[in-house]
Parts: C-alpha cells; structure tokens; sequence
C-alpha cells in the first residue's frame, strides 16, 4: 500500500509542478492520501520552491500575429511511425491554421510547434500566447502491446506540460477505429452489432478514451486536480489566502458484471492476475478529457481534419471561460503573476501594500488582454493593454509595461494587417538554416497589401470601430521601441528582447520600411546572451534571411559566413561540422554575387566585391578539402581563376594555378554537373576566360561566292518583321544575343575556318591542349591546334579548320580546351563577349559564279551597312534634285554553270524602303528576258537613277547649300544548277552613291481664284539655289529665267478639282494625321503641276515636285469645288489676284458681286451677302456707300443667284480692305451659321 501511497504522490508531484495558488485542492484529502508516506519519511515537511530558469530557447520565427494563436504541440511519439508518414501528417495539420468558432464571429488562430522547452513554457502567466494549450501526439502500432507502450509515451509528454494543457489528442495509425487490431476487423464488426447503441464512446466515431488498458477505472479515493480557469464547472475552491486545496471528485461507477469493466490494480491483492481486453473496448476516460483517435492508415483518415478542427475549437471554449473567469475575478483574490526569473524577488515580501496590489490588478489586467486577444477580440485586448499601462506606470512595473506595449502592437498588427486563412500556410520554417533570395515574407506582405483596403480577418470583416481603437499602423514600431527600452533594463529578458527585435522587424518589412527594420535587427546583435553553439547557428541564419527580406543581401551573406564559420569553430570540428560550414557557405555566394551558373547572373548588376569574393571562394575551397571532396575543391578553384583572376595580385594568380594542378592531378577535372548534399546542383565552370576568347568568327567565303537561302517572292532579305517596344524584361537575360543564323552558307568538302583572337591573363605560359570546334547536325572532319599562348599576351590567332563531310544544316555550339587538367566545353552562349549563342550555318551543293560591272566611275570610298559584305564593286554619280540619269549593269556568268536565275532589289533599311523606290528603277522584264545566261556570256540591264528630293530645303543662301548624300547597295540574286533545285542562291551587290544637289527651292506658296470661277492659281515663289543660272517653265508658258539665290514667282492654272477619300487615319497622332493628309492632297495635285527647270551651261534638265508641300485650310478651299460659286467684278472688271487696286480719292468703286450655291446642303436656307469698304480692323467715315450693300435671301433654291451691286465713294488716300461674304443660316431649330467669304481685295488709293 506503501508504494502505491509514493507512486500516486510522485504522479501528483508531477501534476502540480507549476501551478499557481489558483489551482485549490482539499487539503484533508491530501492529508490522508500522503500521511502514510509522511510516516516513512518519503517527503518532506517542508517544500523547496523549484528555481525558474530563465527561457533558454529562442523562437526565430515567432511574428506578431502569434499573440492571437494558441499554442498546441505536435509530437512525433513511438518509434514504428517513419519520419515520411509524421511529415505528410505535420503538413495537414499545419494547413489547419485558422478554424471558425461555431455560433461565433470569431475565428481561433493555432500555431503548431514539434518542440517547445519546458522552459518557455513556463513563461505562460507572463505572454499567454507562450502557453501550451494543446498536445497532438502522433504514433503508429498495430497491437494492444504496441498501443500500450504509444500511450505510455504519450503520457509521459502529456505530464510535462500538463500545467497548461487543455486537452490532448494521440492519433495512432495502423488499428481500426474502435480501436482493435486490423486482423480483428470480422470478429469486431460482429460484435459491435451486440454493443448497445447507447453507449458513450462509439466505435464509429474513432475516439476512445486516452487511459492505458492496464489501468483502472473505480478509483473512488483518487484526488483528480483540476483547474479553476480551464474547468468553471469544478467544484474546487480556493481561499483569501491563495492555499491549496483538494476536494475528492467522485467517479462514476459502471456494472460490475460487464467483462469490459474490472477492477484497477491498485486495489487487486497482491498475485491477481491483470484483465486486459485485447481492443479498445475496455478504454474509458480519464479525468483530463483527452481522447485517442484511430485511423486504419493515412490514407484513410479523410476526417482527419474535422476531429482536429473539433479540438481547437474545444481549446477556444476553455480559453474563452478562462477570459471570463479572470473578468469577473474579484480584486480581494487576485493573485500576483510573475515572470519565471522574478518568483525569487517576492519570497518575504510584503503583500499588504497598495503598491503591491496595484502589480497585481495590472499584470492581471494584462493577463486578460492576452486572453482576449487569442479569443479573438483584439479591440477588446487593446483597452486592457492601456488599462494596465495606466495601472502599472506608478509603480514603475518596467518589464510588465513592455509587455503590455509589446501586445498594444501585437493587437494593431492583427487589426490593421489582417491575416487571412489562405496565407496561413506561407510561414516559412524558421529553423531552417536555407536561405533563397525572394523570401515567403515579402510574399506574404505582398498578399497581405489588399487586407490593408477590404479589412478582413479569416472569412470575417473587421469591424470598423476597432479601427478607431487600434494605433495607427505608423504607431505600432513607436510601441514597439518602448517595449524595447523596457525589456532592455532586465537581463532575464533577454530572449523576449531578441524576439521583439524579430517581429518588429518583420512588421516594418511587411510596411516596406527596410532601414528601420535593420535597425531592429542590429539591436538583436548587440544582445549579450549565452546560447549554445547550435542557436547561434539559428541566430545568425535569422539573422540573414531577414536581411535578405528587406534587401541587404550582402549583410544577408555576411551573418550567413558567420554561422558557417560558427559551425567550425571548435577545434574538435568533425567532418559533419565541415559539412554544414559547406553548406552554408554555398547559400553565400549569392549575397556575394557569386554565380557559378552564370544564367543566374542578373542583366545590369554589380559585379561585387572582389576581396570578399576571393576570401568566400578560398573557405569554400578549404571546406571542401577537408570534406574529402576533392571534385567539389577542383570546381571553386576553377571558378575563382575564372571569375576572379583580374583581381588577384601575381602572386595570388601563380599560387591559385598551382594548387589547381595539385587537385587536378589528384582527381580529373571533368566537366560534369556536381550535386550536393542539399541538393543543390553545381553546374561545370568552363574555362571561358582562361584563354579569354576575344573574338570567334566563322570566316566567310569570298563575298559574292557566299551561297544563301533563296528568297519567296516578294520577301526582302532585311524583313524581319515589325518592331514592337515593350518595357517588360519578361524574363530575358540575353537581349543582346543574335539568333545565330549566319546570312551565308558553306559548301560541302571545302575548307572552312574559325577564328579566334584570345588573350592569356595569367604570368605564365599557358599550354592549351586539344582545342577544337563543337558542333552539331553535320559531321565534320577536324584539325585540333594545340596552342602556346605566352605569358600575358593578347591578342593572339587561332585558326581552327576543319571540313564538312556532307550537306546539311550545321550549327557551331562553341569550342573543347584542355587547361591545367581541367576539361572545360566551352559555349558560345555562356561567352558573355560573343554576340551568338550558337552559329547555324548551311552546307549546300555547287552554284555558279558571276562578275558584275557597271557604267559609273567607282568609288574611292563608301559607307559600310548591311549587307556590305557582299559589294565587289561601286559606282557614284551626282544628280541635281528632280534631274534623271541612266547606267549600264553587266553580269558576266565565269562558271560551268548556268545561270538560270537573277532578282535585283536594293538593300536598305525599312524607313528608306520607299524613298530609294521612288529613286532607282529597272526593268526586271528585260533581265528575265535574257535567262538563263550559259557559261563565259554576258548581259546587260539599265538603271534608272532620279534625283529625289523634297524641294522644301531650309537652307537660304545657295553657296553654302550641302548635297544630299544617299547610298544603297544594289543586290544581285542569282543562282543555277543543283544548288537552284535545294532553293539556293549566291548574292553580290554594288554599292552606289548618288550626292544630290538643289536645284529649285519652293519657299512660298498660296492658291488663289482664277477668272473664271472653276478654277484656281497655284502661286509658287522659286529660289535658284543650284549656284548657275537656270530656268523655270511651267506647260507652254514662256521660260522664267532665275539667276543664282535669286526668287521668281511663277502662277499655275489648274481646274478645280474634288481630292479622293483619305484613308483611315485615326490611329496616327494628330500631327503626324495633319502630314499625311498634306501630302495625299500634294501628291493628287503633283499630277496637273508639271514644273520643268533647265541648266543651260551644264546641259542638265529636271522637274519641280510639289509632293512635301502642306496646304492650309483656306488654300484648300481655293482649290477644291466650292459649294458657293463666286462672280465678282470691281468697276466692271474681274480682279482674281491678291495686289492692290489702284484708286484715286472721290473715285468711286462699282462692286458687282452674284453668289450661287450648288451644294443641296446649303439650299432651302436664308442667306446674307454683304459687301464692306474699310480701313484697318473697323469701319471708317472716309468711304461713302451708294446703294445698297446688304441683301437678305429668305430661302434659297438650288442654283439661285443671289446678286449686289454696291458703290463705294472714298474721301482720303491710304489703303482699304474690300470684303465680300456670304452667310447661309440654318432653321430656328438648328440656329446654325456658315460664313464663306471672298478673297479679301486691297485698295491703294492715291490723292
């Protein structure tokens, strides 16, 4: 009896660790179940108070939306379950982030933990978020022995926290869910037809009770400790004093006649054999409420979820009586809460102060906002956080205030940066010592944007007065800081200190405030706090992902070699301990800009700091030696002589080279990929610098025997389709990266050779073995050189030639070295110097050959463009603008074959296209008449070249102007023979330079009426600006002579005309819509302008084109059919132009003016003509009008003339206006007006 006396009080001992003097038990009943022990000395008279350890355990990855999140464990128990199965079960649970409160408008936030110091948790009267609420235990077995020893375990991690646990779960895979064996399943499924349906614990449901089949379940005398805050219903009590105290619960007894019931071992006499039941039909519950849940397998336990979700809520509902509970506590019973390190301060101290009092009614003010604020009320958690501010401030409680001030910005996060259900699942592992650029932080703050505007928290919408009660979001770092400046006074808060620092920084990252949040992470650097080895390795790794977030990358790497180089600090460092420093220090490189793959290397960025860079390289070298692993040593020495060789002195650069050989000679150097332990992929590092390959170029046949790729018809060889401008990168690293595709092809079995100019960086002869090309689709015949390039020297040749065997389609991939025994394939694609990714050329058959000539006198010099390559000869000329000229082109065929096929065109760029059109012409009907053109035979075609110009020149003075330049390529196509039948060809070109000098210069220019009303004059002012006499004729009118920078005005009847329908321009802007439309009408009107000019000393002739010139709106009107038809005679006379008449004073003007409208629109309308006389802008008393001179038409017929015939009488000299208009008025409902109005008609009138 004895034993069983200690065993039960060593169980309660365990139980009791921890509470506080809330926790009222019966002391009677404790008496009598422990007098017995105390009688043989088991237990002292006297209780030692257990010393609280500071928390010894950071948590790296705690945020400030974990203070609404309750704490549950998830333990992997026993030893069948595989780390793969808890894994898949551990991602579930962990996406069960957030469950909805049934009947409420609250949601519970969870936060799953694998471990959690025991340490930490006694933090839970301090931070309530800091308290283990609920136990997940996880195991696999599949008999009752096996379940027997899972539960025991589950027991064990149960007892632990059991001071703050509100319920538990152990999930156990591999029985069914009544709880048999699966080999049980028939004899089970008969007997639960026999269970009565009214039983407690169901079958069906898969939970049974979580008491071990070996104990009891009639224990009358057994205390049960129970809680006061997580069970409102107890019957236990506690006094004014805070004692303890026990009061008996009673158990419920079941019919002793059931098989399923026996009685506990505690109570058999000693030799009685124990009952077990070999299922689960004998498990009942035990007092603590935990359930066990069975599942078959994983893939049988779809309802997973919804047991799970069943207990989070129950977990809500404890924590939520335990909000009310402390709510509605009396002030006489508060007790002091205390953090762990400050219990040993109030042993002895005086608790009958106000001073005292006032701790207690804040800290548990304090309390009951952190209650609040994982119930789901943060508003509510908000006035109590500065309630007990106001509370604690007088009696100066330093570190509770930083705690209130740490959950007053808990609670503002949670309100203004709602976390909604979808981003639960973002949360990165914390412990993970991987960093990636890019982290799920800012993707999280990313998603979260779009909270800040719809304000919602899980499925619910925020209310909107808790906006009014929560600090503003640029608050929340303010309350952050004071909580820093409090937690700093005390050295035992030094893990809540460094964890503020972390979630602070975390919120100002979420705002895009990265300075203020790396002042955060720079206060968590200087916290003086001894951890061990391993923590520092998470501290610094911390450290750097949060860095990486807010865009130090370099800070980032920096506390990454840090706790790469922690790992090896100890000088007992084992070869896993050089490992992790490895591994670490790979996921450096990146901060370093360090890339061993160069496509992972952004366009534009820097290219680090190459001290740095050179010292990462040499710990990443020496890691890898002392590893063993002499490849991965080979491949960071290649790439630090690759990367880095520039920046090394002469003597690193000697001793770099020599410890590559050393290695190499240990262990080739081959040019396969190299994976690591972590699974990240080293890539080969070619030796693309070492010799650094200036230039590679495939060397071309002789120009115009390069065969080419026969063109469709109608295709130009520069269509390479529309230019379209985007802004996005879309992802692309090589802009600058030509295709490849080479405008030129080989011929099979003929030499061919590539160049390279390289260049050798290193102080020492570097011996080059084995280079040759790398190619693909064609096989080729090689000639590998093995090159000696001397000591820093460059550029150097290097022919490599080689044949191809057969026809096809080649593409030249890069090129194969050999140096310091390391293999490296190098590609043009990873040459960042090198324009190509890869060379595709084409090996075709035979084609003929030609030579080309023309009549013009060559060119001492040209410009160079497209295409030049192709040009054997040239030819130049100089034309005046609007002169024409003919030449000569000769093709000779000087090959066996004939020449069946021949294309002209003109090579240039797209926007020159049309202008060069308009400038050469030929007759391809001539050429095709004189194919196909046999061996040693000759034929000839004409070319037309004209003298285009604008004739708009702004230049003035005639010496001073400049000749236009243009050149062009003149392309000749032609092909025969086999290669005609594969649709190839051979190009050659002439490159033509025509200098086009001014001739004529249209500076002015108006339209005005003619006699008779259908026509008009075109009025053109003419400057001679060619530097020699010449002259202007228009039709059969008589020659105007110009001489040099002289101005002629020159008049051109034509017909009114109707201009055709302008195409559809409204995607053009408006003024480029306002030039093309002066050039349609220019252009239509070019055809009735026939401008001839004549240079008589240089016998030289051409034509004035008036195609640029831009007609205003009223020149137009002159020009096109007017709906109103004017005939107007001054004093019996038609007077069309725009000079003065000559008048003398008292001369009385006759003005004789009919007006005729045609236009059905304006007929059916009233019309007003008038007729003035005046001087400047208004009217004058100098001029007397005789007769009538206006006249209203009420309604105007189609055809009508409306006639006036006033006189004006003028008094005194000086100059008058003569306006004549015409204004046709709409019907009362338009109110419309149209005014046409004569040319005006100047006066000059003289005494």
């Amino acid at each position: 009896m004895t034993c069983d006396l200690v065993s039960e009080y060593n169980l309660l001992k365990k139980l009791t660790v921890g509470y506080r003097s809330e926790h009222v038990y019966d002391h009677v009943a404790l008496l009598k179940l422990l007098m017995p022990a105390l009688q043989r000395g088991y237990i002292q008279e006297k209780y030692e108070i257990k010393k609280h350890r500071a928390m010894s355990v950071i948590d790296y990855g705690q945020t400030a939306e974990d203070h609404q999140s309750l704490l549950v464990l998830v333990k992997h128990t026993g030893l069948t379950l595989s780390q793969q199965k808890f894994r898949k079960i551990w991602e579930r649970i962990q996406k069960l982030s957030t469950v909805s409160i049934p009947g409420q408008k609250r949601n519970a936030w969870v936060r799953y933990k694998q471990n959690y110091p025991k340490e930490n948790n006694e933090w839970g009267d301090y931070q309530a978020h800091r308290k283990a609420l609920g136990l997940i235990s996880i195991g696999e077995c599949s008999t009752v022995e096996e379940f027997e020893e899972l539960f025991e375990s589950y027991k064990n991690v149960k007892e632990d926290y059991a001071s703050t646990l509100f319920n538990s779960r152990l999930i156990v895979f591999g029985m069914n869910r009544n709880g048999t064996p699966l080999s049980e399943a028939t004899e089970d499924q008969t007997n639960s037809d026999r269970i009565s349906p009214g039983r407690a614990d169901s079958e069906d449901s898969g939970v049974t009770s979580d008491i071990s089949p070996s104990e009891s379940v009639t224990e009358p005398c057994k205390p049960t400790l129970t809680e006061t805050k997580s069970d409102p219903s107890s019957s236990s009590t506690k006094n004014s004093e805070g004692k303890i105290t026990f009061v008996s619960k009673k158990v419920v007894k079941k019919q002793e006649s059931s098989p399923l019931f026996q009685s506990s071992p505690i109570s058999t006499p000693p030799g009685t054999p124990v009952f077990r039941r070999p299922h689960s039909n004998s498990f009942t519950k035990e007092s603590t409420g935990a359930e066990v849940l069975f599942f078959p397998s994983i893939l049988d336990s779809q309802d997973l979820e919804e047991k799970l979700k069943e207990f989070i809520v129950s977990l809500f509902f404890v924590l939520e009586g335990k909000r009310l509970d402390r709510s509605f506590e009396r002030h006489d019973r508060i007790q002091l809460l205390c953090a762990p390190f400050e219990r040993k301060d109030y042993i002895g101290l005086d608790t009958d102060t106000k001073s005292f009092r006032k701790k207690c009614q804040g800290r548990l003010r304090k309390h009951l906002a952190d209650l609040c604020l994982q119930a789901g009320i943060p508003g509510e958690a908000i006035l109590h956080y500065e309630t007990a501010i106001d509370i604690l401030r007088p009696v100066n409680d330093t570190l509770w205030i930083g705690a209130c001030y740490e959950g007053l910005a808990s609670a503002a996060v949670v309100i203004n940066y709602p976390k909604s259900a979808t981003l639960s699942g973002l949360r990165r592992n914390f412990y993970s010592l991987s960093a990636k650029r890019g982290s799920s932080l800012l993707n999280e703050a990313k998603l979260r944007t779009g909270s800040l505007n719809n304000k919602t928290n899980g499925t619910e919408s925020v209310p909107e007065n808790l906006f009014k009660v929560a600090p503003d979001p640029t608050d929340i770092i303010e309350k952050y800081r004071e909580a820093l400046v409090n937690y700093s006074k005390f050295k035992g808060a030094a893990v809540i200190e460094i964890e503020l620092s972390l979630k602070a920084c975390r919120v100002l990252t979420m705002q895009g405030k990265h300075l203020q949040a790396s002042s955060f992470l720079q206060n968590v650097i200087y916290i003086n706090y001894n951890v061990s080895e391993e923590d520092k390795i998470i501290r610094y790794c911390t450290l750097s992902e949060l860095y990486s977030d807010i865009g130090f990358y370099r800070k980032a790497a920096f506390f990454k070699r840090i706790a790469a180089m922690q790992c090896v600090s100890s000088p007992q460092a084992t070869q896993q301990n050089w490992g992790q420093c490895y591994s670490l220090l790979v996921q450096v490189l990146e901060g370093y800009n360090i890339h061993h793959n160069p496509k992972d290397k952004h366009i534009g960025s820097d290219t680090g700091w190459p001290v740095l860079q050179s010292r990462v390289l040499n710990e990443l070298i020496f890691s890898a030696r002392k590893m063993g692993k002499i490849p991965l040593a080979i491949r960071h020495t290649t790439f630090m002589i690759q990367s880095l060789h520039q920046y090394l002195s002469l003597s690193e650069r000697k001793d770099i080279c020599r410890t590559l050989e050393q290695l190499t000679a240990q262990s080739d150097g081959n040019c396969q990929s190299l994976a690591l332990d972590n699974g990240m992929i080293l890539p080969p590092v070619p030796f693309t610098s070492i010799p650094f390959v200036k230039s590679f170029k495939l060397i071309r046949m002789r120009p115009h025997l390069e065969p080419v790729k026969l063109k469709k018809l109608g295709e130009s060889a520069s269509d390479t389709g529309p230019f379209i401008f985007t802004p996005l990168n879309l992802g692309m690293q090589r802009d600058t990266k030509d295709d490849g595709l080479m405008d030129f092809f080989l011929v099979a079995r003929d030499l061919c050779e590539v160049q390279l100019q390289v260049y050798n960086p290193l102080p020492d002869e570097l011996k080059v073995n084995q280079m040759g090309l790398m190619v693909e689709g064609v096989e080729i015949e090689p000639y590998p050189c093995n090159p000696s390039i001397p000591a820093e020297t460059g550029p150097y040749l290097v022919k490599l030639l080689w044949r191809p065997k057969t026809a096809g389609d080649l593409d030249i991939i890069g090129y194969f070295t050999n140096v310091m025994g390391v293999k490296s394939h190098c590609k043009l694609k990873d040459l960042q110097q090198i324009n190509l990714d890869k060379i595709m050329v084409k090996v075709i058959p035979q084609l003929p050959q030609i030579q080309l000539t023309t009549s013009l006198p060559k060119a001492d010099n040209f410009l160079s463009g497209n295409d030049s390559e192709y040009v054997v000869t040239s030819g130049t000329t100089t034309l005046f603008a609007g002169q024409n000229m003919e030449c000569l082109v000769t093709i000779q065929n000087n090959s066996f074959q004939p020449v069946e096929h021949v294309n002209v065109e003109t090579n240039c760029k797209m926007d020159e296209r049309e202008f060069l059109t308009q400038m050469f012409e030929w007759s391809m009907e001539n050429i095709q008449s004189q194919l196909p053109l046999q061996p040693n035979s000759v034929m000839c075609f004409t070319l037309c070249i004209k003298g285009v110009s604008d004739f708009m020149s702004d230049t003035v003075n005639h010496e001073t102007a400049e000749p236009q330049c243009v050149e062009c390529l003149l392309r000749i196509e032609y092909s025969g023979g086999p290669g005609l039948q594969d649709s190839y060809c051979r190009q050659c070109a002439v490159n033509l330079s025509v200098d086009i000098c001014p001739s004529v210069i249209i500076q002015a220019w108006d339209a005005i009426p003619a006699e008779r009303p259908d026509h008009c004059y075109l009025v053109f002012d003419l400057l001679n600006a060619s530097g020699s006499d010449l002259s202007v004729q228009h039709s059969t009118q008589t020659p105007t002579h110009i001489l040099p920078g002289h101005t002629e005005r020159i008049a051109v009847e034509i017909e009114r005309c109707e201009f055709p329908s302008l195409p559809d321009n409204t995607h053009l802007r408006s003024h480029a819509r306002q030039s093309r439309l002066a050039n349609h009408y220019s252009t239509y009107l070019n055809q009735f302008v026939d401008i001839r000019w004549e240079m008589p000393s240089l016998k030289t002739c051409g034509k004035v084109s008036i195609d640029h010139i831009v007609w205003s709106d009223e020149q137009l009107n002159q020009i096109q059919i007017s709906p109103i038809v004017w005939e107007v005679k001054l004093n019996g006379a038609f007077f069309p132009t725009t000079k003065s008449l000559d008048l003398s004073v008292m001369d009385c003007l006759d003005v004789v003016a009919r007006v005729t409208i045609n236009e059905e629109e304006f007929c059916n309308r009233s019309a007003l003509l008038y007729v003035t006389c005046h001087q400047g802008e208004a009217d004058c008393d100098n001029v007397t009008v005789v007769g009538v001179n206006t006249a209203f038409f009420e309604t105007v017929k189609g055809g009508q003339d409306m006639l006036i015939n006033p006189s004006f009488l003028i008094h005194c000299e000086g100059k008058y206006t003569v306006d004549i208009k015409c204004m046709v008025i709409s019907s009362a409902e338009e109110n419309t007006e149209q005014t046409f109005q004569y040319h005006p008609v100047q006066l000059d009138v003289t005494p």
